[in-house]
């Protein structure tokens, strides 16, 4: 598909308590935008910040009519503030990265050449975790499973530094759920992909917002948003429990009929005891994860609330939804 001649890109970055970073971070995208051909706009989205940030985002946008902002009402997130931004940006490609510098700016034109090449969705893998080994670990790990527990082809180190196509960005905004997994989300729609290594860069400042927790949520919003095959699991996990208490009870039968061999009872009964409850509290646990996740879509309640924006910003000819 043809490029725009004279584009015009959104870079969306969600932040959260990064003060320290979002005057540096502002530069250099600056710097490195005015060099690339077209327009450009900056939408900050604060994600209920405790510290100086939305202060300082001001600064920056009464000084340069491109910065733009949106300030959320409390923290609703990581993936509900770039959401909020991709549905507020009006670009002819949506660029999309965090604010703590990790995800070197100076990439961008490199996204860039492979947009004008054709491709609708440029995005970026991280080398490595260096010196953290049992963190990269765990990373590919999870993304391995993610790979085959969905069918999903998300790329192990994938991050939220990328770059879409108007369409994709479009696309995107109309996948209207609560639990929003972006790097999901987006291998999901298809579209025409490229990847392009990166190494990151320490953080510029503050501390990381992703603690072991908030990883772990991640994670299953990850799992649960695409796939059924824990439900499927469960049958699996019954149909294995039943025939291997079908064999152990032939098997004490077979010893109360046929030998006079004395049968304890108590150590049988509780390994049965404990094997039987640990497989309908480990059915029960996945199961309420997927009822928790209907309860919140049929509540239909905004997935983020903005306490104030940009009067400049928003899509030409609609209203982002909430």
């Amino acid at each position: 598909m043809p490029r725009a001649k004279n584009p015009h890109f959104s870079v969306v970055v969600p932040c959260y308590n990064e003060g320290a970073c979002i005057a540096e971070l502002t530069s250099r995208l600056t710097k490195v935008l005015d060099d690339c051909t077209g327009t450009h706009e900056l939408i900050f989205v604060n994600d209920g910040s405790h510290d100086d940030t939305q202060a300082k985002i001001e600064a920056l946008a009464e000084a340069d009519a491109r910065i733009k902002h949106i300030r959320f009402s409390r923290n609703f997130g990581h993936q509900m503030a770039l959401t909020a931004g991709l549905e507020h940006a009006g670009g002819d490609a949506v660029i999309s990265l965090d604010g703590d510098l990790q995800h070197p700016p100076e990439l961008i034109p490199e996204l860039i050449r492979y947009w004008d090449m054709g491709y609708d969705v440029v995005y970026t893998v991280r080398e490595s975790n260096q010196g953290h080994a049992a963190k990269e670990f765990v990373s590919r790990a999870f993304y391995w499973l993610l790979r085959k527990l969905t069918g999903v082809s998300v790329p192990t180190g994938g991050a939220d530094f990328r770059l879409m196509d108007k369409r994709v960005a479009d696309a995107l905004r109309d996948c209207d759920e609560r639990f929003v997994f972006v790097r999901g989300l987006v291998p999901w729609l298809g579209f025409k992909r490229k990847g392009i290594a990166y190494q990151a860069e320490p953080r510029y400042g503050g501390s990381t917002k992703y603690k072991m927790g908030r990883m772990l949520s991640f994670g299953l919003d990850g799992v649960f948003s695409f796939s059924i095959v824990p439900l499927r699991l469960i049958a699996f996990i019954g149909t294995v429990t039943i025939v291997l208490g079908v064999v152990y009870a032939a098997y004490t039968l077979a010893v109360r009929l046929f030998t006079d061999t004395a049968v304890s009872g108590w150590t049988s009964l509780m390994i049965v005891v404990l094997v039987f409850s640990g497989t309908q509290l480990l059915s029960l646990g996945i199961l309420s994860e997927y009822v928790g996740r209907i309860y919140e879509e049929v509540k239909h309640r905004p997935r983020y609330v903005i306490a104030d924006k940009s009067e400049s910003l928003g899509r030409t000819g609609t209203e982002p939804r909430r």
